[in-house]
């Protein structure tokens, strides 16, 4: 028979797990969560390798999980993107890396239509200064605002970035003709996954 303090660490575990119920190489992100009062699920979780560092953990927020790049993209509701720095990198390092991302899976159109956006996400990315190690940048979209909202560690850096463009605009680094690392694209949209299913 099990007893009631049995009962209560059995009942504690499963809580824990399902609020953590993504984890990657050590970094545990939430089932679900809610932006601008909207319920999101973890859509997929990557991680951002160069060479043989490891960069950074990424997790996808999306109002349903999907498995297709343009529904991630286009798909309406709010959204959220986060990154869990495994290494430092200065501001410049990640400045360098969004706007490269841009520039490879966005029109020359597109990049210059956010540009206003862009250089406002570099401004905070460098009043911040380094991404250290353990770091959790969170990039959300609000659709009621039509506007992105940059979080570090839980406070959110200035104000919103406004218009919906900007974001899908960053939501192509990962998931565009040319992401930053094609497997870390199938991770966050579960393509191996659904596959062998």
């Amino acid at each position: 028979m099990v007893s009631e303090f049995g009962a209560r660490v059995v009942i504690i575990s499963l809580l824990a797990w399902s609020a953590h119920a993504g984890e990657l190489e050590g970094v545990q992100l939430e089932d679900r969560i809610e932006v601008d009062g909207q319920a999101l699920e973890l859509n997929g979780m990557a991680l951002r390798t160069r060479l043989v560092f490891k960069v950074y953990v990424a997790g996808l927020y999306l109002p349903r999980k999907v498995t297709s790049a343009q529904s991630a993209i286009e798909g309406a509701g709010a959204k959220r993107m986060v990154l869990v720095m495994m290494r430092d990198a200065s501001a410049d390092q990640f400045c360098e890396s969004i706007e490269g991302g841009l520039v490879n899976n966005n029109s020359e159109a597109e990049v210059d239509l956010v540009r206003p956006q862009t250089e406002a996400l570099f401004a905070k990315i460098r009043a911040v200064g380094t991404a250290r190690t353990g770091m959790r940048i969170v990039l959300d979209y609000s659709q009621s605002a039509a506007a992105t909202t940059l979080f570090i560690d839980g406070a959110a850096q200035g104000g919103p970035m406004r218009g919906p463009d900007f974001f899908r605009a960053l939501l192509r680094i990962w998931l565009g003709e040319h992401p930053a690392q094609p497997d870390l694209k199938r991770a966050l949209l579960r393509q191996d996954e659904v596959a062998k299913d």
